[in-house]
């Protein structure tokens, strides 16, 4: 399937639905289909009335997926604070958000890493700081110590790391 194209779900418990514009962002991964098919409405077997409210909240979710989603990490190596957000729809909220919660430990919280539908990672040793960003925790956190090591710590120390929803 292509992205932003007219698509008709066909065979859904027998009917069709007129062909309806989806956004690109929902057919992100096929994810509308797929989540037809989870319902049971895909292929047959369910209710017209049923498939067409599960059509509505498929698209709902598949939207939802695709949508930015913004978090950051703050971090002050004077006082060896960090703050953190998650879920926010602009990347100046969310570090402003990590910032404030950052300064409740300590007053010389700087923002670090911001990331956006995925995860970030601040790794320190003394006045080097260093971050990573990846799809997963793990990778975020390997990156973030990696290149603390580069940056010449030999004790780096993983400070935090946060993902976004």
């Amino acid at each position: 399937m292509k992205r932003g194209m007219f698509i008709a779900l066909a065979a859904l418990g027998g009917w069709l639905l007129a062909p309806t514009f989806y956004p690109a962002s929902a057919l992100a991964e096929d994810c509308l289909p797929e989540c037809m098919h989870s319902h049971g409405c895909w292929g047959g077997g369910m209710s017209e009335t049923f498939c067409r409210l599960e059509l509505i909240d498929c698209q709902q979710m598949c939207n939802a997926k695709t949508q930015r989603s913004y978090g950051a990490i703050a971090y002050s190596t004077k006082d060896n604070a960090c703050g953190w957000s998650n879920g926010w729809n602009s990347q100046k909220k969310a570090e402003q958000m990590a910032l404030d919660n950052c300064s409740k430990r300590g007053p010389g919280c700087k923002s670090i890493v911001w990331y956006s539908k995925g995860c970030g990672a601040v790794a320190a040793d003394g006045n080097i700081v260093t971050w990573g960003t990846d799809s997963t925790k793990q990778k975020a956190e390997a990156r973030a110590m990696d290149e603390c090591k580069k940056e010449g710590g030999k004790k780096c120390v993983l400070q935090t790391s946060q993902c976004t929803p």
